[in-house]
């Protein structure tokens, strides 16, 4: 039973609307633009726009199913519902890229670099 809630909650995630995807693909083109400026390595921002894709289109789904609205406007509450989601991402992104620094981090051994010549 718990894989069939999973599965519908992916498929209506993913059974959004039209504007829905185009509203969170120009927030992901934004943000994409962005980070691709201000990022040191320039290939995270293509690791991390599919992510903030998909957390735009989550944070729609999880704020309908909580019902969580900002106004009767419909585009404002996919706006503002999408830009949560797509903030949890980048947090959960940037924690798993720390992670996976940290496990890949290759250490130097502690060596006195300048040896006396005895």
């Amino acid at each position: 039973m718990m894989l069939e809630d999973i599965h519908k909650a992916f498929s209506d995630i993913i059974m959004a609307d039209s504007l829905s995807y185009w509203i969170v693909g120009a927030l992901t083109l934004l943000a994409f633009l962005v980070m691709r400026a201000m990022f040191p390595s320039k290939s995270l921002a293509i690791v991390y726009a599919p992510a903030l894709f998909w957390g735009g289109l989550a944070g729609i789904y999880i704020a309908n199913q909580a019902g969580f609205y900002v106004g009767t406007e419909r585009s404002a509450q996919i706006v503002v519902s999408s830009t949560f989601g797509m903030c949890a991402a980048l947090l959960i992104m940037i924690g798993l890229t720390r992670l996976v620094d940290a496990i890949l981090r290759i250490r130097s051994p502690l060596t006195n670099a300048t040896r006396m010549k005895a």
